[in-house]
């Protein structure tokens, strides 16, 4: 899908953002969106060479790529903000300003994108929710998350969240703030990413539709294997019940070769690219050679002559391509297309 954006001669394809654009072309770009929604710039100030060779760009301008104008649009943004959880007003004050000259629901799209931007922080995005919202998460959260999302967010917007809350929730919440011992910065990291996906999942409700032990198996399901180790056996050794629950709804890589159905490995390993497989094969023998045996046996042997001439895959490349598969794996149950085998529960 392309934005017509001012065209003289026969159109010519603006490079995409991946292909670097000068900070003319942007401004460029930028003007000539502001214009097409019916703004009116103050251009007054810019000296007469640059303005002139802005210009000069758009009478150039052929066409430029939706992608491309949402990418230098968030980029611009991006450059106003100071990365620290303060954007959020920064970020909304911006937004307010192009009020009348950009529809409110472009308004809502960019501001969704940008906090789902990867480079945006976890905490910068859960400070951008609406307090309601937010309140409504932590609600059902076990008091230490709930504790640590208020601690991590703007002080005016913690007080919004916790004056939502029920009376003695919030005086709970505010007990537990005061009594909080040190955490390790992987677990705020992950009970960010948490609220966080949780938010802003489009798909999904804006509340938690899991329960909070399958919520907590699928943050181990993707946490890196030496933070997942380190915790599954402090959960063992101080509360074992809780490892045995959240082990029971994890579902890793290691997993495969006991829960996956043979039948359902050829559609499982198309999720993927060809290269991906390869790299979440090459560090796991074992559940690698289930999965080849589960493929026809020209594919696993072409399969095996690649695994065999290729180069060690670094640790975070192995499990970046294992979650990945994971992801694909998860998928293609929820839709009903497989089914995994599930642990008999005790008579």
């Amino acid at each position: 899908m392309s934005l017509a954006l001012v065209a003289h001669e026969t159109p010519q394809q603006v490079a995409p953002v991946d292909t670097p654009i000068s900070k003319q072309h942007k401004a460029a770009i930028l003007l000539s969106v502001l214009i097409k929604a019916g703004a009116t710039p103050n251009l007054d100030d810019i000296a007469t060479g640059p303005l002139k060779g802005i210009v000069d760009i758009m009478a150039s301008f052929g066409e430029v790529d939706r992608r491309t104008v949402d990418l230098v649009i968030l980029e611009f943004l991006s450059e106003l903000q100071d990365f620290g959880l303060s954007m959020r007003g920064d970020l909304e004050d911006t937004l307010a300003s192009l009020k009348g000259h950009v529809s409110d629901n472009a308004l809502e799209k960019i501001r969704k994108a940008y906090v789902r931007s990867p480079s945006v922080d976890v905490w910068v995005r859960v400070a951008s929710a609406e307090a309601t919202q937010l309140q409504n998460c932590l609600d059902d959260e076990h008091l230490q998350v709930a504790a640590t999302v208020l601690s991590k967010i703007p002080s005016t917007l913690a007080a919004q969240v916790l004056g939502g809350m029920e009376p003695a929730r919030a005086r709970e919440t505010m007990l537990a703030i005061i009594n909080s011992r040190s955490i390790s910065p992987d677990i705020i990291a992950l009970i960010g990413q948490s609220i966080s996906e949780t938010m802003f999942n489009e798909d999904g409700p804006s509340v938690f539709a899991k329960t909070p032990v399958e919520r907590a198996g699928d943050i181990m399901n993707f946490a890196q294997s030496d933070i997942r180790d380190r915790l599954m056996e402090d959960f063992g050794q101080n509360d074992p019940d809780t490892a045995e629950k959240i082990r029971k709804v994890m579902f890793t890589f290691a997993d495969i070769p006991a829960r996956v159905q043979p039948r359902d490995v050829s559609a499982i390993t198309r999720t993927v690219d060809p290269e991906i497989l390869l790299r979440a094969m090459k560090t796991a023998p074992s559940e690698a050679e289930f999965l080849l045996s589960g493929l026809s046996t020209r594919i696993a042997d072409q399969l095996r002559e690649e695994l065999a001439e290729m180069d060690d895959v670094k640790k975070k490349d192995a499990e970046a391509a294992m979650n990945e598969l994971i992801v694909g794996i998860r998928q293609l149950e929820s839709s009903g297309e497989i089914t995994l085998i599930t642990e008999e529960e005790p008579d």
